[in-house]
């Protein structure tokens, strides 16, 4: 990347003239708003030993349910069920998560507590909570910048049984390496209506708008990621 189309992305994505009017946004959203990952809620199971692979424990009893552990290797797009953390090939990306007993190893789908995602070079890329409720899928997403720090935060919510996503709420917050909000996204879907606000650096704009302008965000956090 040249130095001129670098500095006209630095500068694109500054959020130094960014002016919030948490008070123009949909009021069911407002008390939600974080206008620095500061103030973002914790993720709801911090648990020291799952920062490391090797740590997390085969089982994990969660919301008084037992579940299994399960692993998943990405090669660039395909996922791969792994049987052992002892057959991940070096480069590899890996997905730890639990998943109830009963689900075979190789046909487990996350969504019963922890999930963490770790990057080629095993650095924490992400990490998600789902809560463990059998009639609601909710779940709290944290992205990470490289060295560590707080990149995005999302909260999702649904039925957990339903054949097409028709009602569903997400609320999703982007912050710069200093920790303050960037860009805000929300959406409430239910049968016959529909409920959405894009906002970046305190601008309400159309969704292909933010999705171009959070794409950039992000591949700028994480230049060179597959």
């Amino acid at each position: 990347m040249s130095a001129s189309v670098l500095a006209a992305l630095t500068l694109l994505l500054s959020p130094a003239q960014a002016t919030w009017k948490v008070g123009e946004l949909p009021a069911s959203i407002r008390h939600r708003v974080h206008l620095s990952a500061a103030s973002v809620p914790p993720f709801p199971m911090e648990d020291p030993r799952l920062l490391k692979p090797k740590n997390w424990p085969k089982t994990m009893v969660i919301g008084g349910v037992r579940c299994a552990r399960r692993i998943h290797a990405w090669e660039d797009d395909d996922a791969f069920a792994l049987a052992s953390l002892d057959d991940l090939e070096p480069g590899d990306r890996l997905t730890l998560f639990y998943d109830h007993e009963s689900t075979r190893w190789n046909s487990a789908n996350a969504g019963w507590g922890p999930r963490y995602s770790w990057d080629e070079k095993k650095r924490l890329a992400q990490r998600v909570w789902y809560e463990p409720d059998s009639a609601r899928l909710e779940t709290h997403d944290y992205t990470y910048y490289k060295d560590g720090r707080l990149l995005g935060y999302s909260v999702r919510n649904e039925p957990r049984k339903q054949l097409h996503a028709k009602t569903y709420e997400f609320l999703s917050q982007f912050f710069d390496r200093d920790g303050k909000l960037v860009a805000l996204g929300f959406e409430k879907m239910r049968p016959g209506s529909r409920d959405s606000v894009y906002v970046w650096m305190g601008t309400t704009m159309p969704y292909d708008t933010f999705r171009m302008k959070t794409h950039a965000f992000y591949s700028n956090a994480h230049p060179g990621d597959r």
